[in-house]
């Protein structure tokens, strides 16, 4: 017959197996969703700025680039610009039109994003 104290020992390292292996499961399941997507979007060249989705697409000097929208300080969504600047709507961090912080919190670049525009030049491509 086993004694209490190994049932319990038995008991939680069981109870904590379980929390890691659900821990693990949702991690890897965020990650796979996350991963890789590719998205679509109709393309203006002749519009300097477009935010579209979770990005902002910048038309300069006939270059293209595609920033992540999400504030590199806590994750926020950037959906305007104020001047020559795009502005986080909660602490206010700033960057200029190359994705570079210009005021913080905010101490990291905005991500830039591959992507690609179709011949035509109809369509850009997001792969992000």
């Amino acid at each position: 017959m086993r004694s209490r104290r190994t049932f319990l020992r038995i008991g939680a390292v069981g109870l904590v197996s379980f929390f890691a292996f659900i821990w693990n499961k949702l991690t890897l399941n965020h990650l796979e969703a996350v991963k890789q997507k590719s998205l679509t979007l109709p393309f203006n060249r002749n519009k300097e700025i477009a935010f579209s989705a979770d990005y902002i697409i910048v038309t300069k000097n006939n270059t293209t680039t595609v920033y992540s929208a999400h504030c590199t300080h806590l994750g926020c969504k950037i959906d305007k610009l104020e001047g020559d600047h795009f502005v986080c709507p909660c602490h206010g961090s700033q960057y200029d039109l190359q994705g570079n912080v210009l005021k913080g919190p905010a101490y990291k670049n905005l991500k830039v994003v591959p992507s690609t525009i179709s011949e035509d030049g109809n369509n850009i491509t997001i792969n992000g």
